[in-house]
């Protein structure tokens, strides 16, 4: 099968709708874009191996990671609505006293307005119990005082006007949406090749879901601009280890010890169990038929909705 050329994100997306819909599809050929904007560059195949496996949990989680979206809401046409029987799932968790964290690859809203949109939607949270690549990048930026060029959303490019950002010594991009245009990415690419700046990722997520079809992430924006300027990008945000290993310190707690649940087998699961947690994938968000038998990423357990993954986890955590 053979998409023809794309001249703009609405042109991929739609191509990738085709591609997730044709299960026999072998191979694709991408004329612009590598194939690394489908899927995982060879190098990263092999370190999932032999990770779980296992239909049930291996060991009792002290803690759990949850992703937002995809697992506890959905977004349809702009409007969130909480995925059936996750609010109550949330509270039976926030009911147990089993530690939590919100860990999710959102960079289009600050951890602030996040837990505000989910409690509109029945979920009682607060912004310091959400770990969010925009307030892990903030972090990083203050500590080292750096001055930021940024690539990101509108609705979080103010979180970013409290530094100097003249003469920027590094590059931070995230899912720009609208504004990944040839402009703005011509720029971006110009500052990578143009000296010795560090290049930031706000997660490498390869698609969501929204109003029931599948919308690129970040991911192959990222992907373009290393293939270009030869300037390989880190990572803030699943799948980095490190920014599980961030998630689980704000539980005081090993990543051994935590479970993730997640509905993307690569950046959710993948990640987390990369870094040393139990995966559960969720068959609810972004979730397809051929995630449960990915090559390469063996969840711990898969499980039919958050519901079910919390019943897992309470049942198996009796006498807690």
């Amino acid at each position: 099968m053979t998409i023809p050329l794309f001249y703009n994100r609405l042109d991929i997306t739609s191509a990738l709708n085709i591609v997730s819909d044709k299960t026999k599809v072998k191979k694709v050929s991408l004329p612009i874009l590598s194939s690394s904007v489908f899927y995982e560059k060879e190098t990263r195949i092999g370190f999932y191996k032999n990770m779980g496996g296992e239909r049930k949990l291996s060991k009792r989680p002290q803690g759990v990671l949850c992703d937002i979206s995809g697992v506890m809401k959905n977004s349809i046409n702009g409007v969130d609505v909480a995925i059936d029987k996750s609010v109550e799932a949330f509270k039976r968790l926030q009911d147990s006293g089993v530690p939590y964290v919100l860990c999710t690859n959102e960079s289009c809203y600050s951890t602030a307005v996040l837990a505000q949109k989910l409690r509109k939607i029945g979920f009682n949270i607060s912004a310091d119990k959400i770990v969010s690549p925009v307030s892990a990048i903030i972090q990083v930026i203050k500590e080292n005082n750096h001055r930021p060029y940024v690539l990101v959303n509108e609705k979080v490019r103010g979180e970013f006007d409290r530094f100097d950002q003249s003469d920027p010594d590094i590059v931070v991009v995230g899912d720009a949406i609208d504004d990944f245009t040839y402009e703005n990415m011509n720029k971006t690419f110009k500052l990578l090749v143009g000296g010795e700046r560090k290049f930031y990722c706000l997660g490498r997520s390869k698609y969501y879901l929204e109003s029931g079809e599948l919308k690129l992430e970040v991911g192959c924006f990222i992907a373009g601009l290393e293939y270009s300027s030869q300037v390989k990008a880190e990572v803030i945000g699943k799948p980095s280890p490190v920014f599980f290993n961030q998630a689980a310190s704000l539980l005081g707690m090993s990543p051994r010890d935590l479970v993730m649940i997640g509905d993307d087998v690569d950046s959710d699961v993948g990640g987390a169990m990369r870094a040393g947690l139990q995966g559960i994938l969720v068959k609810t968000g972004k979730y397809r038929e051929k995630d449960a038998s990915h090559p390469t990423v063996k969840p711990t357990l898969i499980a039919d909705n958050l519901s079910h993954a919390i019943d897992v986890i309470l049942n198996s955590k009796k006498g807690y």
